[in-house]
């Protein structure tokens, strides 16, 4: 059977189990990593990093390959990602500037009020060694060598490969197989997202809010290279701010506020 009428068969249940499988495994390995690292002094913040790399990112990939080996008999970029057009320079310009600037203005600005408040409101005992937000006291306590750590983290495991990882699994991989949703598609893949982390159901509107935009774009152009685009660009960004603050050059409380 053509690979393009085995995408005709997703079904919601199939989409939604694919794309929180690679989050279930992240969260059953980042309870075990945050527990540990939280005894020995080091933020949850470096576990969410290991579990990206021992987890996440082979679960993601072993059910890409697998999938398309099904659908294809082999495994091919083309057959994996069948979204994958040219995008003009002046795309990225005009549609991935904007979504990086309204990405970066979720988090900083609607990120803390409505996660904060979430979690807050729910009636949930949630350990200091699970949340990935620290206090500002905490924070000034960890030492240079672990904020080092930290921004490296982010750099190259969240925007590098578990940035990249990310996209590719969710507008490059899943997206076109629901296509035959219609406008539904990318709304039903940005809610997805949102619920694919696990560990921080408080910010599940959040990260859902923050992939409408990439997936209409990816839907919209036929192409995850847009969707890269923004996503990645929104990490490296963060990179970027956190830099500042590791190396003195802000305080905590000048990038919170």
């Amino acid at each position: 059977m053509h690979s393009a009428d085995l995408h005709q068969q997703w079904t919601p249940q199939r989409a939604a189990a694919f794309q929180l499988a690679p989050g279930v495994a992240n969260l059953v390995a980042f309870v075990p990593f945050a527990w540990w690292f939280g005894q020995i002094g080091l933020p949850p913040f470096l576990a969410l990093g290991v579990a990206i790399l021992v987890a996440e990112i082979p679960v993601s990939w072993w059910l890409m390959v697998r999938e398309t080996r099904r659908e294809s008999g082999t495994f091919s970029v083309r057959a994996a990602f069948p979204w994958l057009r040219p995008i003009p320079l002046w795309q990225y310009l005009v549609i991935g500037l904007p979504m990086i600037a309204i990405s970066i203005a979720i988090i900083a600005g609607l990120g803390p009020i409505v996660s904060g408040g979430i979690r807050d409101a729910l009636p949930l005992n949630v350990p200091s060694w699970f949340l990935l937000e620290p206090d500002p006291e905490a924070f000034a306590q960890l030492s240079q060598p672990v904020l080092v750590s930290m921004w490296l983290t982010m750099l190259l495991i969240f925007a590098g490969v578990g940035g990249v990882t990310q996209e590719l699994y969710a507008r490059g991989f899943l997206l076109p197989r629901t296509a035959h949703w219609g406008p539904w598609a990318p709304a039903f893949n940005a809610l997805l997202f949102g619920v694919f982390h696990l560990g921080s159901p408080w910010s599940w509107p959040v990260f859902a809010l923050l992939a409408l935009p990439w997936a209409y774009a990816v839907w919209w152009k036929r192409s995850a290279k847009i969707g890269l685009f923004a996503h990645v660009g929104m990490l490296l960004m963060q990179s970027l701010m956190f830099s500042l603050l590791v190396f003195g050059l802000v305080s905590f409380e000048q990038l919170a506020g």
